[in-house]
């Protein structure tokens, strides 16, 4: 099983776990409730009847005279048995609706089939057709991405703090800590952009943190202000990592204005895009 597909299932036995000690929670309750109407409605007299009854069984209990008998065990058994098939029922006649998290798993392992998306891991020459991909990171994922020629000297590399884009160029082998997606298919994702599939993927909205943004597609071309944590680091690109020259770079604490075209990437790394 891949990593995403182990994520997915982690996803899956939560929201299911939740369920059930939900019901569990709401029929222990209704339980109690109707406990307490059916003693309510009984007469003074049989109330006093029933724990002087009580009383007594507890003595016996105390006294190790009262002990269950087999066919109660089994009969008890048979409740139980029953009990768990009935919720077990009702989980599968009433299953939650995913989440857009899992919806976007689900469809992320669909294009692997298809050589559309690859999941983290180390490839060789040939596993990844060239072309342009998304890399994008998600919990429990790194932000790795490298690829070597056949003497094993680095292409290309780069460390993703959530998400970017990278050049396949087909030259030998490739790491990634992040899931590869061709950018060819986010229409079949339903997305546009790598920042829209990184959002779902992470349960987040609105990102505008650190990240390698193509103009165009995860932003629009204009001047945007970036503001630092710490030391920051802005770079303009022409291309993806793998395909591209750099355009303009800086090193900064505090505010920075950088402005961008479309077709270029915005790297920011340790800053906030306000």
């Amino acid at each position: 099983m891949s990593r995403a597909e182990k994520k997915l299932a982690e996803l899956k036995a939560k929201e299911e776990l939740k369920k059930i000690k939900a019901e569990k929670r709401q029929k222990q309750q209704q339980s109690l409730e109707d406990s307490k109407q059916q003693w309510n409605a009984l007469p003074q007299k049989t109330k006093t009847i029933l724990k002087v009854i009580g009383i007594i069984i507890v003595l016996f209990v105390l006294i190790g005279v009262f002990t269950p008998s087999d066919e109660n065990k089994d009969q008890d058994t048979a409740q139980a048995n029953e009990t768990t098939q009935t919720t077990q029922e009702s989980v599968e006649e009433e299953p939650e609706p995913k989440t857009d998290q899992e919806i976007m798993f689900d469809k992320v392992i669909g294009l692997t089939g298809s050589k559309e998306a690859f999941d983290t891991g180390s490839y060789v020459k040939g596993d990844i057709p060239t072309g342009e991909y998304a890399f994008v990171s998600f919990d429990g994922s790194g932000q790795y991405y490298s690829e070597e020629d056949t003497a094993g000297n680095i292409i290309d590399n780069e460390n993703f703090d959530s998400f970017g884009y990278v050049y396949v160029q087909g030259a030998g082998n490739i790491k990634t800590d992040g899931v590869l997606i061709k950018t060819e298919a986010f229409e079949k994702l339903d997305v546009k952009s790598a920042k829209e599939i990184y959002e779902k993927l992470n349960n987040v909205s609105d990102y505008k943190e650190s990240a390698m943004y193509k103009v165009g597609t995860d932003i629009a071309p204009g001047t945007y202000t970036i503001e630092s944590y710490g030391d920051a680091y802005v770079e303009v690109m022409s291309g993806p990592v793998g395909n591209s020259d750099i355009v303009n770079n800086e090193i900064f604490k505090g505010k920075y204005s950088v402005t961008v075209s479309a077709g270029q990437y915005l790297k920011v790394s340790k800053g906030k895009i306000l």
